[in-house]
């Protein structure tokens, strides 16, 4: 006699409801639509951005630096590079040795940065004056505070 016991579909319903991976992934995907929207004419998406941003930003941008900051496998880190390079953003060189490949925006990535920063702010002011800036704050650090708590877990 098989003694399975199966959930009832109210459980099945609580469980989507309340599951914050399920919620943060609905809410990440609406959000990264209303960033591409605004940054479509800068020629980034809101996947892109992060990642040209941190290449201008710190002196020495390496692979695992970007993999590190922006939370990423190696393999997805590596595509969206590739798609970057591709594109004409970035510069990726071959690694000597035990160093890494140097990994440099381009002049057209300095460009389409400049230019998706503009798109960005109205992106972000957009979802600032919807939610009052105290509750971004507030949202901010609660996601920081959740990362942590689950980095400290594995």
């Amino acid at each position: 006699m098989n003694k399975r016991t199966d959930l009832s579909r109210e459980d099945y319903l609580t469980m989507n409801r309340l599951c914050l991976s399920a919620s943060l992934r609905r809410t990440e995907r609406l959000v990264t639509r209303h960033y591409d929207a605004r940054l479509a004419n800068a020629g980034v998406t809101a996947v892109q951005l992060p990642i040209l941003s941190i290449i201008a930003a710190v002196e020495y941008p390496t692979f695992r630096l970007l993999a590190e900051q922006l939370e990423l496998d190696r393999s997805t880190l590596s595509r969206n590079l590739t798609i970057l390079e591709r594109d004409g953003l970035v510069e990726l060189g071959a690694p000597s040795g035990p160093k890494p490949g140097k990994l440099a925006l381009t002049r057209r990535g300095r460009d389409a940065l400049r230019r998706a920063h503009k798109q960005w702010q109205k992106a972000h002011g957009e979802l600032v004056d919807a939610l009052e800036s105290r509750k971004v704050d507030e949202g901010l650090a609660f996601l920081k505070t959740l990362r942590a708590k689950v980095r400290g877990g594995r």
